[in-house]
């Protein structure tokens, strides 16, 4: 029995990608940005926390940012952080719920159902892996993961493995795989979703690319439910 569903993991990922201020910060899991916590990380990771480093993350201080890095977003929800802004860990408690302090490379060891392929079958909630990176696709193309890249911060992204869309950074991924932690469920949306498609294609007579493209655009979210519903 797992800690939460899929659906649930991928949604928490979403809510802190969409309403919290975030910063990329090696080493940590959701920890309001303070001097503490860049001093003791500073002294566990001193290449990476340069002097120019440190100074960026101290023009935060005070101004409602939770420090983040890849591996650490997932691990934080594991640990059931809060976003609690008076808690020195965001109100998360380490190591705790059975998920394991491990680096990206260490936790797509353990998952289930790892693969470089079947992409476009993946379920929602799945880690997604490449070499020292880690994200959480979350469904429709799209996934969240904490990088320095682009914003530099907990944000969404698009799989290029399945595709481009256009409004989203693209980053393509080595493997995927089902955390051991989580309970893996079929959403209802996704099954609605799944059976519009279809229902498009059969009735427009569309090809598997002209989906693909209909459904690829930021805007047009909600696009194929409308056209298989349409008189």
């Amino acid at each position: 029995m797992g800690i939460m569903t899929n659906i649930e993991f991928a949604k928490k990922h979403e809510d802190i990608a969409k309403n919290y201020k975030t910063i990329y910060a090696w080493g940590c899991f959701g920890h309001p940005v303070s001097e503490g916590i860049i001093q003791e990380k500073a002294k566990q990771y001193p290449s990476w926390y340069t002097e120019a480093k440190k100074a960026e993350l101290r023009r935060l201080i005070g101004k409602g940012y939770f420090c983040f890095d890849c591996i650490c977003t997932s691990k934080a929800i594991g640990w059931k952080w809060t976003g609690n802004p008076n808690s020195y860990t965001g109100g998360a408690k380490y190591n705790t719920n059975g998920v394991p302090d491990l680096s990206a490379d260490g936790m797509i060891q353990i998952c289930k159902d790892v693969s470089t392929t079947n992409w476009d079958k993946m379920a929602i909630g799945e880690g997604l892996w490449m070499p020292g990176h880690w994200g959480v696709y979350i469904g429709n193309g799209l996934a969240v993961e904490c990088t320095t890249a682009w914003d530099c911060c907990v944000q969404i992204t698009a799989v290029g493995n399945i595709g481009s869309k256009f409004g989203y950074h693209t980053r393509r991924w080595t493997k995927h795989g089902k955390l051991p932690w989580i309970d893996y469920v079929e959403s209802e949306d996704d099954k609605v979703h799944a059976a519009n498609k279809a229902k498009v294609k059969s009735r427009f007579g569309f090809t598997d690319s002209t989906i693909a493209w209909l459904d690829s655009y930021k805007w047009n979210k909600d696009l194929m439910d409308k056209l298989a519903n349409s008189k």
